[in-house]
């Protein structure tokens, strides 16, 4: 098959984001077929990744489309609330017909069989296009579950809790104008699946979860492990990271160090956000920002520490840790998404007082941290394989092309 993947930026790094799951898909589906990147450039950054991309051999061909500057009036209509639909394509008049004229010049030149496209901007950038060829929308991770989640935490001041209602509606109007437009979609765990039905009566949303990278996440030989050093990864400026560091930090570690004074936390991740570069201040708290390889920051971990409050989707960084054979601290938040047997090897807690007692009780039990790790990346490979989740995809490209 011929497969065109349209997406908002390059997808590089594979440490960055949703760019894991495009990366390690295409990559594995480019050894059997011809795979093409319509990418929607923003800004120059973006673009600084297309000579390490282009090295990687994955795309056949990788098309730029440079995004138009947004119209002052279609950001105020955005601002407004009014019509969140409209008011995105009012803020890039014309885009869609461009991109949809890019698809059809890609089309007819390369023969595609079948589109893929990713990320709630690029879908609806792409709603032309998709008039052109068969298109599956992959959601990942439902945006309006959350911002859903993220209210029902509360805590919010009044402009946070303004804003973040502003985006809930739009993100809602967003996801049900996209389930509409495509014949299929995908989602990373059975919440999502579960609330983009909810959106969309009748629907199809396929349950494909992230995989993760065996050989690149395992035990790394000649790194010893640092007595009662405790660790959270991922990027820094993600609000549920950002709320689960600093949680982490200021309530939990204290209750733990009553136990082991000698207990550590490392908060390890791209783009730190001023809030959690200030935690480095904090008695036993190291902040690295970004780090050229992270596999020897969680070997040297006991466990991975996550008490996410809100969020949606699969936590990469509980499946790569779990690889690496770290047992994993979490509360009912972290493990909602995941598989009965991936839950059954995490320790869960909701209480701050809870979850550090279940943090102390593994520091005081290295056979057991030793076991969960053990039984962790078995699980892993059984369950949570990028082999798997291409040959999903490919069952799912072949009944579009079908179509045609």
């Amino acid at each position: 098959m011929r497969l065109l993947v349209v997406y908002r930026g390059l997808p590089w790094p594979y440490s960055e984001g949703y760019h894991l799951r495009i990366l390690h898909l295409f990559s594995r589906l480019a050894k059997r077929h011809e795979v093409h990147l319509l990418a929607l450039i923003q800004d120059e950054e973006q673009r600084a990744k297309l000579a390490p991309l282009e090295e990687q051999e994955i795309f056949s061909s990788i098309t730029l489309v440079d995004v138009p500057q947004r119209s002052g009036i279609g950001r105020f209509r955005t601002n407004l609330g009014i019509a969140p639909v409209a008011a995105f394509r009012s803020e890039y008049p014309g885009f869609d017909k461009r991109v949809a004229a890019e698809t059809e010049k890609l089309v007819d030149q390369h023969k595609i069989d079948a589109a893929y496209v990713f990320d709630p901007w690029a879908d609806l950038w792409f709603r032309s296009g998709a008039e052109v060829i068969p298109t599956l929308l992959d959601v990942c991770d439902c945006r309006t579950l959350f911002y859903d989640r993220h209210l029902d935490r509360g805590g919010l001041s009044l402009a946070e809790g303004m804003r973040t209602r502003q985006l809930r509606r739009r993100f809602l109007a967003f996801e049900s104008f996209a389930m509409k437009l495509y014949p299929m979609a995908t989602a990373v765990s059975p919440l999502d699946q579960e609330r983009l039905e909810r959106m969309c009566p009748g629907g199809r949303v396929e349950l494909i979860p992230n995989g993760v990278d065996l050989d690149m996440f395992q035990p790394v030989e000649g790194v010893e492990e640092k007595p009662g050093n405790l660790i959270l990864f991922g990027n820094m400026d993600f609000l549920p990271n950002v709320d689960a560091a600093i949680h982490f930090a200021r309530d939990i570690l204290p209750l733990v160090r009553a136990r082991h004074p000698e207990a550590s936390f490392t908060v390890v991740g791209t783009n730190p956000v001023p809030e959690i570069l200030a935690l480095a201040g904090l008695p036993g708290v190291e902040v690295t920002g970004r780090v050229e390889d992270l596999k020897p920051f969680i070997q040297q971990a006991c466990m991975l520490v996550a008490p996410m409050r809100f969020g949606a989707g699969i936590k990469n960084k509980v499946l790569e840790s779990m690889a690496v054979e770290k047992p994993v601290v979490t509360n009912s938040t972290g493990v909602e998404a995941m598989h009965e047997e991936v839950r059954a090897l995490l320790v869960v807690a909701d209480e701050d007082q809870a979850f550090a007692d279940a943090v102390s009780d593994l520091l005081d039990d290295p056979v057991r941290r030793a076991e969960l790790g053990r039984n962790g990346r078995e699980v892993m490979r059984r369950l949570h394989s990028w082999d798997a989740a291409a040959e999903a995809y490919e069952r799912l490209f072949e009944e579009l092309a079908a179509s045609k």
